[in-house]
């Protein structure tokens, strides 16, 4: 029996590229999620021929039952551009989330390439403004201008409100969760893996599974078949219960991680 709220299977994609070092962060952190196109075409494959389409967040009425499929793609590299068009291939829409202190960089969409997405069809959102690695750790207000900040810039590239966001390094709380809604967010995606929405005063908020390089086509089709979720939450949770346990070593790892390299933005 389906949940009186939606299920939404939503998926967060990075880079698409054969040169990883061309688009997207210049980091350890993010070679992981880095797919080549072949990868990826595999992984639409896979969602095809799954019971749902992908569709934008905006047009899923979230106060009755029914199953849902979503992609997102994170941090405004330039292989969005190729993302976008494969998509636009398919007939189908996704949710480009922006670092918007980025846009122009030598690995990073421009203003233009923005508008093209849009034109497309569409949704650019924020991924906030200078990409804090370890959000939950700032304070409330620099949450706020974080988000202000780039739901401002990036609704004046496109022309129309900034209402979507996805939280730059996955870590969340209630605290960005609730700035997040103070900034006029009103869909919010995360890194947890789970298909129930929640609410945060008037904002929802998403769950999303994160396919890394090495992740199975095949897993993505259970995925899409709303099948697997329940383990790929788990699986998140005991890494998060690692993180909290050694706090310390989990700021050290993040700091080597996400050290740009040369040559990089």
């Amino acid at each position: 029996m389906l949940s009186a709220r939606p299920q939404i299977a939503a998926f967060t994609y990075h880079e698409v590229t054969d040169d990883p070092s061309s688009s997207g962060f210049q980091r350890l952190g993010a070679v992981p999620y880095k797919l080549t196109p072949r990868a990826f075409a595999e992984h639409l494959a896979w969602i095809a021929a799954g019971p749902v389409a992908p569709t934008r967040v905006t047009s899923i009425d979230f106060t009755r039952p029914g199953r849902f499929l979503v992609l997102t793609f994170d941090d405004g590299g330039k292989s969005a551009l190729y993302a976008g068009d494969e998509l636009c291939r398919r007939g189908w829409t996704g949710h480009f989330f922006v670092v918007s202190s980025l846009v122009g960089g030598r690995t990073f969409m421009t203003a233009g390439d923005i508008r093209h997405l849009v034109s497309c069809g569409h949704l650019v959102g924020t991924h906030s403004h200078t990409h804090p690695d370890i959000f939950r750790d700032l304070t409330a207000t620099r949450m706020l201008e974080e988000w202000r900040t780039s739901c401002d810039a990036i609704g004046d590239l496109v022309g129309e409100a900034c209402v979507t966001a996805s939280v730059p390094g996955g870590d969340i709380s209630l605290a960005v969760l609730e700035s997040a809604w103070r900034a006029g967010v009103r869909y919010l995606f995360t890194s947890e893996p789970w298909l129930a929405p929640r609410r945060v005063h008037e904002c929802w908020v998403l769950g999303r599974f994160s396919p890394k390089a090495g992740t199975p086509p095949a897993r993505i089709g259970e995925l899409a078949r709303f099948r697997g979720w329940t383990r790929a939450l788990m699986l998140r949770r005991l890494k998060a219960l690692a993180r909290a346990s050694l706090p310390l070593l989990y700021r050290h790892y993040v700091r080597r991680t996400t050290r740009e390299q040369p040559g990089g933005a």
